[in-house]
């Protein structure tokens, strides 16, 4: 079977004969880049979270955007325009005025760019949000701020990919949560802080992979327990008197029972992988899926591979963030009834049939285009009739083959491949890519990246200002104060909401800015992206998983998990 070098990091990867069949139903060639630096790819063109305060370029009120007004990176060296969220969908313009013809004397990739480079873009993925400004990749929110990639959520803040959640902070994977905080893929909890993999549980602090339980601390694979503190049985009355002796409010007390409970997982078995009606799969945290090989928080996906972050996916490869879709290939992010999506970094609504292009909306039959609604047909913004669609794009991929665009360090692009690094609105530094990958500058630039150095401009005067120990000792006049992140040395202030709800849960101020809050729980699902050979500590059987010794050293296979928690 092929075992071809990868043209970015020039590693061997394999061809499995069920990929090259893939690949010739959907009738695309194999990759030339291998499975992670395609997915580094994909994120380099995925900024969430780095926003910037400028202008709307058709308004002229001022808009939180995603695109940096200091990024030269656009056309002349000037940075990219930029619509608030009414004026992009407003006929105040049309994006069909920007479309051009085919110019076979340049490659595809080049005219590509131009387009992009003229055409104005949406400030953010922000929609049907209330007093939710700064907030991208979200849907339906409500009273909240620095929220990402989530939907239906109320007076929230600091999440991430969380669903239908009220009063929650500081999150990443929550869905249907009330007054939680710190927690990791968690879903239908009540006052549940600094947990991982909890389900339906109340009053949870500090634990592991627990199911319908309440007032525990410190537990791993609790099944429908009361009352436990590192999973022994303790009384009501003694639970809220170790509570109380060893109050949260204080973040001292605080810092030591995280360590304590940390340490106490380790001592405990855990699931290789985590699995849920699952079958005939690899990867980890998937639900109600079948045939999935090296997937990732995926949910009710069928005969795909490598995909991350997807629900209701079928028959797709390469596949990020995308509800509802079916035979997409080297996609980044859509949702509702997509099919036959390939090489885009955004398409919605029951689009189909899309190929190299960027934020298509209920769109059919096109081809390098941007920011089209209800379009059929089209290559570059224009349109065509279908036989003569259907003949141009035909002679457009034979160019991209005899004359691929080539990049600054000489890695080919030919039609198959996402779109080239050097192509990204973003500097590496702002997507989630740097999250996942993290480089330095000059790596970043070694290896074709943008980068922006906004942050090498800012500067901050911090306050004069020692944070007490405990929640009860903090005063208002902490909203008016520049704190100093205790990791990275930035500056971060409180909002009022957050404040408030420290208050009501008893929780100590946070020491750490946001981002870096982000990055400690990211690293959780980053570091776990990888299988390695493990051996059951009760059977003896050979299982993947996705832990070290050092970090889980007891992994269990799922039969023998389950036998144990049940």
């Amino acid at each position: 079977m092929p075992n071809p070098s990868c043209q970015d990091c020039k590693a061997h990867f394999d061809v499995q004969p069920a990929d090259l069949e893939f690949y010739k139903k959907i009738r695309v060639p194999s990759p030339t880049f291998c499975p992670q630096c395609r997915l580094r790819r994909r994120f380099a063109f995925r900024n969430e979270r780095s926003l910037y305060k400028r202008p709307c370029d058709l308004c002229k009120r001022d808009v939180i955007a995603m695109f940096s007004p200091d990024l030269p990176i656009g056309r002349g060296g000037t940075p990219f325009k930029v619509y608030c969220h009414d004026c992009f969908f407003s006929d105040k313009w049309d994006p069909v005025q920007y479309g051009r013809e085919y110019d076979f004397s340049k490659p595809f990739f080049a005219q590509w760019r131009e387009l992009q480079e003229e055409i104005p873009q949406i400030a953010l993925f922000n929609e049907n949000s209330v007093n939710s400004p700064w907030t991208n990749y979200e849907l339906d929110d409500k009273n909240c701020y620095l929220n990402f990639g989530g939907h239906y959520n109320e007076d929230c803040a600091y999440n991430q990919y969380v669903l239908k959640c009220k009063d929650c902070f500081d999150n990443f994977w929550l869905m249907n949560g009330e007054l939680d905080y710190e927690n990791i893929l968690c879903e239908n909890c009540h006052k549940t802080f600094f947990s991982i993999f909890c389900l339906d549980c109340q009053e949870t602090y500090f634990s592991f992979d627990c199911k319908g339980c309440s007032n525990i601390l410190g537990c791993s694979g609790l099944r429908r327990k009361q009352n436990y503190i590192f999973n022994q049985p303790v009384s009501k009355e003694d639970f809220q008197k170790f509570l109380k002796n060893n109050s949260l409010g204080s973040h001292k007390n605080l810092l030591e029972l995280k360590r304590r409970s940390e340490e106490f997982w380790k001592t405990q078995p855990q699931r290789a992988v985590f699995m849920d009606k699952t079958v005939n799969s690899t990867g980890n945290i998937i639900k109600e899926s079948k045939n999935c090989t090296e997937c990732w928080n995926a949910e009710k996906t069928e005969d795909s591979k490598w995909i991350m972050y997807t629900l209701q996916v079928k028959d797709s490869y390469d596949t990020t963030s995308v509800w509802w879709g079916e035979r997409c290939y080297e996609f980044l992010a859509g949702s509702e009834q997509l099919s036959n999506i390939r090489f885009t970094r955004a398409a919605v609504r029951a689009s189909s049939f899309i190929e190299y292009c960027d934020f298509m909306t209920g769109c059919h039959n096109c081809f390098g285009c941007f920011n089209l609604k209800q379009k059929t047909y089209c290559i570059l913004n224009k349109e065509y009739p279908k036989a003569e669609y259907e003949k141009l794009r035909t002679k457009i991929i034979e160019h991209m083959n005899t004359m691929p665009y080539t990049d600054r360090k000489g890695r080919a692009y030919r039609y198959g491949e996402f779109f080239p690094y050097e192509l990204s609105p973003f500097g590496y530094n702002e997507t989630v890519a740097h999250e996942y990958f993290p480089l330095t500058r000059d790596e970043a630039l070694a290896r074709g990246f943008n980068w922006n150095d906004y942050e090498t401009d800012q500067h901050y005067q911090f306050s004069d200002y020692q944070i007490p120990d405990g929640v009860k000792d903090v005063k208002d006049d902490v909203l008016n104060k520049v704190l100093k992140c205790e990791t990275s040395g930035k500056a971060y202030r409180l909002i009022p909401m957050e404040l408030a709800f420290y208050r009501r849960v008893g929780l100590p101020i946070p020491r750490e800015a946001p981002f870096e809050r982000h990055k400690r729980r990211l690293a959780f699902i980053a570091r776990h992206l990888n299988l390695r050979g493990r051996t059951c500590g009760k059977c003896g059987s050979r299982v993947q998983s996705v832990y070290s010794e050092e970090e889980f050293p007891i992994v269990y296979c799922e039969s023998c998990y389950l036998k144990e928690v049940a």
